[in-house]
């Protein structure tokens, strides 16, 4: 009799190990077989590079620059000194020929006390959207990226549902004098990414550990990407409006383990299918937080890997993840996986708009490993064009070296290298590879 239950039990462990390989299938290719040089873009395809403020502008005064003085960080202190330097920064997108820059607006700067709004931040930030538009540079502005002022921090930041009438004011007074000069507003950069470190992982501020909290605000960070939704469509209706999630793979790390298997689903949810369902409107972690279905005329994707997984995962970006033995692992600690960006993609379709590759790059001080990186996604991209995934454009992270959050100055992922004793930027071999893409697709 035990050897029968042991048997009919070993048969549906297969079953289930053989359904979920199925279903679930961790592509790798021979990538020495394959011509990366072979890529066909369509002519409206939209090339980009994307930054964020805190991580370049410097000078700033927001929940990251306390939570860099109060863990002892690395202080992001001047990073780029782009607030000061932008014209010239401009001048390197036009040099790399981009159609479209990605980079989004400091909170703090514009509303640096609760009763407060700073009119002249503001203006230069206007001042910025008309420069790139007389270059013929199409501007896609984020709302949120990580940071925001310390008051808002204190009084609960988005774990407080109640503060986003903040979050409503201060869009407010954005689109009411930037509006009309932005055709492409992106409202917040990868919730997950923002809740699970700051309020999991500890590496973000506030550098807490509370899953009720976790939860909580990425749920709220939906409802906010909800009210900036409306507020923009309301003020000017043929504006597109989206949001940058973050899709990062989770795949077992033993593909015949069905515990690594129960993992790899969980965090999955959590991190990608959690946030997709509250975008449709769906139930996420058992609340439905957006009563309407249309609150995305596009969506962002920012894709660097994937993760495999065991119920011992570190709890740290400074230990290095696993990989499997062919992959090539980046300076941060993870494998380049490039087959993966068509998964991600396939990933967002669910929510049915088009998609923006809004992020991906590689951290590569020697710009030894950049070249091949870019090659190998932007063929996955290139071949999903042609199977018929509606990828509207591609913005590379990042135009230059910058404050890489909790890494400090230690991580470059910029097309150009920078000096942050001089400031001096130079392009590198990299950044020539993609200018020389961008020329023969537009040339196309």
């Amino acid at each position: 009799m035990w050897l029968t239950y042991l048997i009919s039990a070993i048969l549906i462990y297969v079953i289930m190990i053989a359904w979920l390989s199925k279903k679930y299938p961790e592509t790798h290719l021979k990538w020495e077989e394959i011509n990366l040089d072979d890529v066909s873009f369509p002519s409206s395809f939209k090339w980009g590079v994307a930054t964020a403020a805190h991580q370049i502008e410097g000078g700033n005064q927001n929940n990251w620059t306390e939570f860099e003085q109060k863990r002892g960080l690395e202080a992001s202190g001047s990073a780029c000194n782009h607030w000061n330097l932008w014209k010239k920064d401009f001048d390197l997108l036009e040099e790399l020929g981009v159609i479209t820059y990605r980079f989004s607006i400091e909170w703090s700067r514009i509303q640096p006390q609760e009763d407060t709004f700073d009119a002249d931040a503001l203006n230069i930030y206007g001042e910025m959207i008309d420069d790139l538009l007389t270059r013929k540079i199409e501007p896609m502005v984020t709302l949120h990226h990580f940071s925001h002022p310390i008051w808002f921090e204190e009084k609960g930041g988005f774990a407080n549902k109640d503060n986003l009438r903040y979050w409503e004011s201060y869009c407010q007074h954005v689109i009411e004098l930037l509006g009309d000069k932005v055709a492409k507003w992106c409202t917040i950069n990868e919730p997950e990414v923002f809740s699970i470190m700051g309020y999991h992982m500890k590496l973000f501020p506030p550098g807490i550990r509370s899953i009720p909290r976790t939860i909580r605000v990425m749920k709220n960070m939906i409802l906010a990407h909800g009210i900036a939704y409306a507020l923009i469509k309301s003020h000017h209706p043929e504006t597109k409006v989206g949001l940058a999630k973050n899709v990062t793979l989770f795949d077992p790390i033993r593909r015949w383990n069905l515990i690594d298997w129960v993992t790899a689903r969980v965090l999955d949810y959590i991190w990608n299918n959690a946030i997709i369902s509250g975008l449709q409107g769906k139930r996420m972690f058992g609340f439905r937080v957006l009563t309407k279905k249309e609150n995305l005329d596009f969506i962002g994707l920012n894709y660097y890997t994937h993760v495999l997984t065991s119920p011992f995962l570190p709890q740290t970006t400074e230990i290095q993840f696993p990989k499997r033995e062919h992959e090539i692992m980046t300076e941060f600690g993870y494998p380049m996986y490039a087959e993966g960006m068509v998964r991600s993609t396939e990933k967002l379709t669910k929510l049915n708009v088009p998609i923006c590759i809004t992020e991906n790059g590689v951290a590569d001080r020697q710009d030894q490993l950049r070249i091949e990186h870019l090659k190998r996604h932007l063929k996955m991209v290139s071949e999903m064009i042609e199977q018929g995934h509606d990828i509207q454009g591609y913005y590379h992270w990042s135009l230059m070296d910058n404050f890489e959050w909790a890494e400090g100055y230690s991580m470059c992922f910029g097309l150009y290298d920078v000096n942050f004793e001089t400031q001096e930027r130079t392009l590198r071999e990299s950044g020539k590879q993609y200018r020389d893409i961008i020329k023969s697709s537009v040339k196309k």
